[in-house]
């Protein structure tokens, strides 16, 4: 039979077994989180960050792998305590920059795009392990800005505005979007092509198309602004611009005569008549002075009806006369 002290120590010891197996009561490995780029421009060095509470425990291991395969471990215990298995899937470890949290890739190519994971292990008595993932993507960056092709330099209003914005090879393809002074045209705007792909190098192209009636309402003081943004995650954004001017019809101030057949004239000779009113008026409008030859031209044009009714009276008095003397 137990004495009593015996069976007081194994009370607590049960105890304490109990309410360290509760949830949220462990003092072992915990807060295991990764800090891993999202993308990464291909050649740069990638560093990938492993954060963890060991509490009251010892580290066993760290190991890091892409995909389901190990490329990196570190032991502490061990001497060296890192350990690299041979350029996995073209790896390069930075074995002087990378630890217990840390691991640093360097010049790292499009091939290693994909999940990365953190395993973390206490050790003994617990071997606690936990593991934790992210991806991570490996861009080619396209080597110059968005193309814009089709766009005119004038439009008139009605006129339909249709054009292609396209990105140059990259890995992945650019995410393209069209703006209207700087307002993101709407879907009914566009027409996304299939990605066009560069088979011998693994790189894609996009093509956006836009497509619109042109209203008062796009123009701001005559000109309206045409823009294509490229973006891959947010390590790229470039953007090319298209400055569209008014076409408005122009009122021309002209000397020429008008159309003859627009005139019913009933003599031949007053077609010269309405020429001669047609150029003053016309040079009037222009703001155009009469030469001194024009104004004789249209004082003889005004005063011939007036000479020409005198010339008649006066073969009328005449011929009067002429009817006395014979009586």
């Amino acid at each position: 039979m137990l004495k009593p002290a015996l069976k007081l120590r194994r009370f607590f010891l049960i105890a304490a077994i109990y309410l360290a197996s509760l949830p949220g009561l462990t003092v072992g490995l915990r807060n295991v989180n990764v800090r891993i780029p999202s993308a990464v421009k291909r050649g740069d060095n990638a560093l990938l960050i492993c954060n963890y509470d060991i509490e009251n425990d010892t580290l066993y291991t760290v190991k890091w792998y892409r995909g389901r395969r190990e490329f990196y471990r570190f032991t502490p215990k061990e001497n060296p305590a890192w350990k690299i298995f041979t350029k996995t899937n073209e790896i390069d470890v930075e074995t002087t920059q990378s630890n217990a949290s840390h691991v640093l890739l360097r010049n790292v190519p499009t091939s290693i795009s994909g999940k990365f994971a953190c395993e973390v292990s206490a050790d003994a008595p617990t071997f606690d392990t936990s593991i934790v993932a992210a991806d991570m993507e490996v861009v080619e960056l396209p080597t110059q800005r968005p193309i814009i092709t089709g766009i005119h330099s004038r439009y008139r209003l009605g006129d339909v505005v249709n054009g292609n914005c396209s990105s140059d090879y990259s890995k992945p393809a650019a995410n393209l979007t069209w703006w209207i002074n700087d307002i993101q045209v709407p879907p009914n705007y566009l027409r996304v092509y299939d990605v066009q792909r560069h088979l011998a190098e693994h790189l894609e192209s996009a093509v956006l198309e836009i497509n619109f009636v042109v209203t008062v309402h796009h123009f701001i003081k005559g000109r309206l602004k045409l823009k294509c943004s490229a973006r891959i995650h947010d390590i790229y954004a470039q953007e090319s611009e298209k400055l569209i001017e008014e076409d408005r019809p122009r009122i021309l101030a002209s000397g020429r005569s008008p159309d003859m057949n627009m005139y019913p004239f009933d003599q031949p000779g007053e077609a010269d008549e309405h020429n001669e009113l047609f150029l003053i008026h016309s040079n009037a409008a222009a703001g155009l002075r009469p030469s001194p030859f024009d104004w004789n031209r249209t004082l003889l044009v005004l005063l011939w009806p007036a000479i020409w009714i005198l010339g008649q009276w006066g073969n009328l008095l005449a011929s009067q006369r002429s009817g006395r003397m014979e009586r």
